[in-house]
């Protein structure tokens, strides 16, 4: 049986913690699996909520006192991880941990697994419709560098093979992208999932945020051409 890693990096995600936990546990019950908390130091008390969680369930803290940023927080959790499937999500609960079972079982035939918006199947709720542009504003942006229909999904998976050797350097918040550019895979699958808005916090896009991917593209395309 593998063993399955999540990675989740948290700011200000108290009130979420209970409630993720709690349903990622009921996803992979019967398997072998940890939840990676990665908190950038939440003054909220986000890293106190994970060490009360961990009295109960496969959920450990890696606490971050001086770097910030989603991007990096996923990096050191990956990499800080024991897992031989590695699961990214967001803490907000817009992606449902109850696809993690389907695209836990998808990792047997595919070296990356993508929660997508967009295949047939996928969804977005609750977005408006500046929401909206931005995203496909991104992919249109990400076309070039890849076939997958959502590279720029926060909700994925992979086995760890695709990052042995491979330097990680992501600007922002689009880690999949990084991964679709850099990494060592041969087959990726696309499992429909409805995305939802979070319902508790508050968002962490900002216009840096769009600044920040802008960069990532920039930098991605000189990979490609240059090779590094």
């Amino acid at each position: 049986m593998m063993k399955v890693s999540v990675v989740v990096p948290t700011y200000n995600e108290r009130e979420n913690m209970e409630e993720l936990v709690a349903r990622v546990d009921a996803a992979m019950s019967g398997s072998d699996y940890e939840i990676v908390v990665v908190d950038d130091s939440s003054p909220d008390g986000t890293g106190d909520k994970v060490r009360e969680l961990s009295e109960e369930y496969p959920v450990r803290l890696i606490l971050r006192e001086t770097e910030r940023g989603l991007a990096t927080a996923v990096v050191r959790g990956i990499y800080e991880s024991a897992g031989d499937v590695i699961a990214v999500m967001d803490a907000d609960l817009s992606h449902k941990p109850e696809y993690l079972s389907e695209m836990v079982e998808r990792a047997g035939e595919c070296d990356v697994v993508v929660g997508s918006r967009y295949v047939k199947g996928g969804s977005v709720k609750g977005w408006p419709l500046a929401r909206r542009v931005i995203s496909y504003s991104a992919l249109l942006l990400a076309k070039p560098l890849t076939r997958v229909r959502d590279p720029v999904s926060g909700f994925f998976l992979f086995k760890r093979e695709v990052v042995e050797g491979v330097e990680l350097k992501p600007t922002g918040y689009k880690i999949l992208l990084e991964l679709l550019v850099k990494g060592n895979y041969e087959r990726v699958c696309e499992v429909p999932i409805e995305f939802g808005d979070r319902t508790r916090g508050k968002s962490k896009i900002t216009h840096n945020t769009c600044l920040n991917y802008l960069r990532h593209i920039m930098s991605l395309y000189k990979h490609r051409i240059l090779g590094h």
